[in-house]
């Protein structure tokens, strides 16, 4: 029996992986229970030997397979070997075998995918398409001790990441037994993204002193190129979002067409610049890009480069 456990959320599809693996343990041998977690690093003959075998005393073995079908992060010459060998064998596994393939973000149009897709007894998936979904799953993981106001702050300073979320409350769970809005505040800086969009809010509503001013407190943790590429792959987003708008398109079918989820609330969002405004500096920030890779821009400092993209700013 093959399951593949997928979606676009790593922290849902290992926490399914687990219970199955909690409940086979409580109820089974433990010498019938494998978990491989890098299978690099694993022998060809010992991985197809563990998978075609029957269990101890036949009785049902579960193998537990992490980060295949393979996804953009660990997809390299030695992952794409390891799949084409287990897409030789994989319809050969036993019925007592029961085969867990965990991996998010998968290529479903990858060979192994769709042959896994006609074999396999299930396919989960799991996704987590807006903050309204995290924050949901935040609130039933620590309900009581966290208030929904300080989930959804901390779902937005942490850019709907969901690990990191969980990750900053258990650290704050160490030194308290309740967190509110305040603690969030106090106690946990900002995604880069987040903080981006915080600049991007203010330069599209015009409040030019507020965006440099944003700019120069990230800039005392965060690389100045960094950041540029970051707010230029945002302020992107939101030149589409302004040209759509323009030429009248649903908004519904705005969210669509850019895959925004999360972000939709973008589109419903009114600013006081202009888009003849907002193109311009975005091709003034792009320009930049283009002159120092041509070497028409010379910095000896990142200082400088940080100057080149304030003035941009302050031009609007």
């Amino acid at each position: 029996m093959i399951y593949l456990f997928t979606g676009n959320s790593d922290f849902l599809v290992r926490e399914k992986t687990l219970k199955w693996k909690k409940i086979f343990s409580d109820k089974n041998w433990d010498f019938n229970l494998m978990h491989f977690k890098d299978l690099v690093e694993i022998d060809n003959n010992q991985i197809s030997e563990n998978l075609l075998a029957e269990g101890f005393m036949w009785e049902k073995k579960l193998i537990i397979i992490d980060n295949y079908p393979i996804n953009s992060e660990n997809k390299n010459s030695k992952s794409l070997e390891k799949q084409d060998f287990l897409e030789t064998f994989v319809d050969k596994i036993p019925e007592n075998n029961i085969v867990i393939f965990s991996s998010a973000n998968i290529d479903k149009r990858a060979k192994f995918y769709k042959k896994i897709k006609k074999i396999a007894t299930k396919i989960e998936e799991f996704y987590t398409k807006t903050d309204n979904d995290i924050s949901s799953i935040l609130w039933e993981k620590y309900r009581w001790k966290i208030d929904f106001q300080a989930i959804n702050l901390l779902v937005k300073y942490k850019w709907w990441n969901l690990e990191k979320c969980i990750s900053e409350i258990e650290k704050l769970l160490i030194t308290k037994q309740n967190i509110n809005q305040w603690d969030i505040k106090q106690f946990i800086a900002p995604e880069l993204e987040e903080s981006i969009f915080q600049v991007i809010d203010d330069i599209l509503n015009k409040n030019i002193v507020s965006a440099i001013s944003k700019i120069r407190t990230i800039l005392n943790d965060t690389n100045i190129y960094a950041f540029y590429n970051n707010l230029l792959a945002n302020l992107r987003t939101s030149v589409y979002i302004s040209k759509l708008k323009n030429l009248k398109i649903p908004t519904t079918e705005i969210g669509h067409s850019l895959s925004l989820w999360n972000r939709a609330f973008l589109v419903n969002k009114n600013y006081k610049i202009s888009h003849k405004k907002l193109e311009n500096l975005y091709i003034s920030l792009v320009n930049l890009d283009k002159k120092m890779k041509s070497w028409k821009l010379m910095w000896t400092e990142e200082r400088d480069f940080k100057f080149e993209v304030e003035k941009c700013i302050l031009e609007i």
